[in-house]
């Protein structure tokens, strides 16, 4: 199942050209993050999945694994404000891809649930999610879009939902009758010739292991 991440990349040679000129600033302060936002840093652009804590109160937001270059740089949101840099990550196959970004002291709290919209119920089990089953995830390029689970190979989804680069990290949801969403995956690519096919790790393992709750 070879994927292609779908994470932008962005230049930093505007910036260093302003700071050779002196005129790089401070950034603005950031609003309180939340999942399907844009983030990245000097080598990509992504978008944040969803907002997790951890047992001794620091906040996190989950991102692809292939969005970290490993350099430990800072990363940003869309408004160049930072938020805090890469705490652990990893890239191994087609079934192990996902990041945490810790944020940085002074960065406002995350919002629970996605996009500021919807509230999360709850976590889905792997065993929950089935094939045909609504699935919907928010990118930061490309919003909203829905489509079905189409087959389920390990601990990866995939779907038949639109996404583009820059996208990796995307919050992926199932949609509830009361309106609230059940987490279920983190945007992780598709194959390189097919923007309508699109693969999510599930979150629920991931969540597990780092010993992570998610905000809801």
């Amino acid at each position: 199942m070879g994927a292609r991440p779908r994470n932008g990349w962005t230049s930093s040679l505007l910036t260093a050209a302003l700071a050779v000129a002196g005129l790089v600033f401070a950034g603005p302060a950031p609003a309180n993050p939340t999942a399907g936002m844009e983030v990245g840093d000097d080598n990509s652009v992504c978008t944040a999945g969803f907002a997790v804590q951890d047992r001794f109160g620091d906040y996190y937001l989950l991102t692809s694994g292939h969005c970290d270059a490993g350099d430990g740089s800072e990363w940003t949101d869309s408004g160049a404000a930072p938020l805090g840099r890469i705490f652990a990550s990893e890239n191994n196959g087609d079934d192990r891809d996902a990041a945490i970004i810790r944020l940085a002291p002074g960065t406002p709290p995350p919002s629970g649930g996605v996009d500021g919209r919807y509230h999360i119920r709850d976590v889905l089990r792997p065993d929950q999610i089935q094939v045909g089953m609504p699935f919907c995830k928010v990118g930061s390029q490309t919003g909203e879009t829905c489509g079905v689970v189409t087959e389920i190979a390990g601990n990866v989804v995939v779907t038949n939902l639109f996404s583009i680069e820059g996208d990796s990290g995307s919050p992926g949801f199932v949609t509830n009758p009361d309106g609230s969403v059940s987490a279920a995956g983190i945007l992780m690519g598709g194959p390189e010739d097919d923007d309508n096919t699109t693969y999510f790790m599930m979150v629920e393992p991931l969540l597990r292991e780092w010993r992570l709750q998610i905000l809801n």
